[in-house]
């Protein structure tokens, strides 16, 4: 049920008012108090909405800033955790391989270098194609 219209007296600048009437037709509007009441319900919407975008906005950088926080640390975690095994890897690779410092120069150059060119995807099979000279 629509609330019951009242009349009240506004100050409104002319030339306003010849652009309300001219846009009545674009606003689907019957009269000059129908356009103004449209405006007004628009602009109380765009209100609302802007003060639940500032109120909500800080709250979702904060909950978005925590998410990456937590995944920061997890991916360090795992950094480390890889970077470990990395380690124990390379150590039993050069206790049982007799591998010269020259030797290891040049694969780290050469892993490097495919490293960068793959942007960093490398499989399996495509280390063990570049150790057999890509036959």
């Amino acid at each position: 049920m629509s609330e019951k219209k009242q009349k009240y007296a506004y100050w409104m600048r002319p030339s306003m008012v010849a652009e309300i009437e001219e846009m009545l037709p674009a606003a689907n509007a019957t009269s000059k108090g129908d356009f103004i009441c449209k405006a007004v319900e628009f602009y109380i919407g765009y209100l609302r909405q802007q003060k639940n975008i500032n109120y909500l906005a800080p709250m979702l950088a904060g909950a978005i800033k925590s998410e990456v926080r937590s995944l920061g640390k997890d991916v360090c975690e795992m950094l480390f955790k890889l970077a470990v095994e990395m380690g124990i890897i390379s150590n039993i690779t050069a206790a049982v391989n007799d591998i010269s410092d020259e030797s290891l120069d040049t694969v780290r150059l050469n892993v490097a270098q495919e490293v960068a060119r793959t942007n960093g995807i490398l499989t399996f099979e495509d280390a063990n194609e570049w150790q057999n000279g890509g036959e």
